[in-house]
């Protein structure tokens, strides 16, 4: 997510995207490779690709750009992100946690 981010964000920010809602499919992607590649280190590759799925569709359905954005940003900083945001994003992980994982 930190690279996409950091590649991204300036097209973002130049092509007027910035303000649209839905989180653009490059972060998504981004976030997917990065969730799977750091998962499967540890656990069962086709379990982690159940969960990183379910983490970047339900982050598509339930997260705005507007949501997104800032809290992505703080996070690749190393600062702390909007608490409401991450409580949602804990929510989403936690239910894909259950799908995936149990």
């Amino acid at each position: 997510m930190i690279r996409t981010i950091v590649v991204v964000l300036p097209l973002l920010l130049t092509t007027g995207l910035a303000g649209a809602s839905e989180i653009p499919q490059t972060f998504l992607d981004g976030d997917y490779a990065q969730c799977h590649s750091a998962c499967s280190q540890a656990r069962d590759e086709s379990k982690c690709a159940t969960y990183c799925s379910c983490v970047t569709e339900t982050m598509r359905s339930e997260l705005t750009l507007e949501e997104y954005m800032p809290m992505a940003t703080a996070m690749a900083a190393g600062q702390q992100a909007d608490s409401n945001s991450v409580a949602k994003l804990g929510g989403i992980t936690t239910t894909c946690v259950r799908e995936a994982f149990q």
